[in-house]
């Protein structure tokens, strides 16, 4: 009897000290932490990620991420005459980059857009162009991210597509994603992930079914110090999906383009503010007026030099440098990927003969997809070592009460 009883609290105290053992390893299993998400833009064609119709200039696409970040149709020179938007349906699902959606936003500014409203003169799209109507989108007044500086690192995504009616004189060194507010000594805005010139296309100037385009990283710190960056081995087909990111932990910044790494920079990540009130901006690059003959309208912002001719599905802005593996790049595809899943086999009822069959607790790999939400520490995914404690102690507990419960009836 006294030997049962030792081996009865000898087992109730081994169940205790893993169960304990169990809670602690559960408390330091690290989640896998997402970025900060600052805004987040779904430009689908999805009542739940806008506002507004698309067929005049209320339309106004909504920061998923809360923070009230949305951004709104603006217009230059004489783009309110202008059908700009429009949604392209031509998106594939299978395709990696394109953000399992079958529509997206189109930016038709197309330089016979432009013509149909303006008088053009080809002499004057040598450099800031002649008449630049059209439209493109910007965040709201007082929207938290216009005074964002990345004082903590940052990453920046786009997923588009440029079209076969992108020209080299009307629209190169568009920015797809920008600060505003031009850097005076720089002559460049603060911040724009960008094009270059066309690489080959057609004689017109437009890149043409075959034509390329290539990427521009373009950054000027607190210190106004710029850094300006065109990538060939970043090259851009006509009517291809991208995913443009790029991210920074605040002393190297790293490019990718379709998830490879093109780029890698040193420069301090900090983003240098012209003015608190200015926002950011979707589709359109800018510069100062300076001498160069043109007719566009001098802003504060900057003189709108160029307007993106594509078309974009998704934007996101976060904070902290980012793994491409936990980019839009494979979260997008997520969906299409099987969650992969190891299960335990079914019981039998066959007794063996000879031996005690034991359960051996069974390990679950679970894919979660990436939210616009902070990991919580408290959640999430459970560690296998902590689901094969927990077994062993529910084991060593219920073997304990069973002998207990059989010394009674003996």
């Amino acid at each position: 009897m006294k030997n049962i009883k030792r081996i009865l609290v000898i087992v109730l105290a081994l169940s205790m000290a893993l169960s304990m053992l169990s809670l602690s390893v559960l408390a330091a299993e690290p989640t896998t932490a997402q970025n900060k998400v600052l805004a987040h833009w779904k430009l689908q064609n999805d009542a739940s990620y806008f506002t507004g119709d698309i067929n005049t200039d209320t339309l106004k696409f909504l920061d998923l991420s809360g923070n009230g970040n949305d951004l709104e149709v603006a217009v230059e020179g004489n783009g309110a005459q202008l059908d700009i938007f429009t949604w392209d349906t031509g998106v594939d699902n299978d395709t990696l980059k394109a953000s399992n959606t079958a529509t997206a936003l189109k930016f038709n500014n197309t330089l016979a857009n432009a013509k149909s409203v303006d008088t053009y003169d080809a002499a004057l799209t040598k450099y800031s162009g002649a008449y630049v109507s059209g439209k493109y989108l910007q965040t709201v007044k007082n929207a938290p991210l216009n005074s964002y500086t990345g004082a903590n690192g940052w990453t920046v995504e786009v997923v588009f597509k440029v079209t076969p009616e992108w020209n080299n004189e009307y629209n190169r060194y568009t920015g797809i994603f920008s600060k505003q507010g031009v850097v005076e000594s720089q002559n460049e805005p603060p911040f724009s992930l960008a094009l270059t010139e066309k690489i080959n296309g057609e004689n017109d100037g437009s890149l043409g079914a075959y034509g390329t385009t290539g990427l521009q990283y373009l950054h000027v710190d607190k210190n106004k110090v710029k850094t300006n960056h065109e990538m060939q081995n970043g090259m851009i087909f006509s009517d291809e999906w991208v995913h443009y990111m790029v991210t920074s932990n605040g002393l190297t910044t790293y490019v990718y383009c379709d998830g490879q790494l093109v780029k890698t920079i040193n420069e301090t990540n900090e983003i240098f503010t012209v003015d608190p009130s200015f926002g950011w901006e979707v589709g359109v690059g800018r510069k100062l007026k300076g001498n160069e003959a043109t007719m566009n309208e001098q802003h504060p912002e900057g003189l709108i030099r160029r307007l993106f001719c594509g078309t974009i599905s998704e934007i996101r802005f976060t904070e902290g440098l980012m793994d491409i593996n936990d980019s839009l790049i494979l979260e997008n595809h997520k969906t299409e990927e099987p969650t992969v899943t190891t299960t335990t086999a079914a019981a039998t009822t066959t007794k063996a003969p000879t031996t005690t069959p034991t359960t051996t607790p069974t390990t679950t790999l679970v894919i979660v997809p990436a939210t616009d939400e902070v990991a919580d520490d408290k959640g999430g995914c459970k560690s296998s070592v902590g689901v094969g404690l927990g077994a062993l102690v529910a084991t060593l507990t219920l073997g304990a009460a069973t002998l207990l419960k059989k010394k009674k009836q003996d």
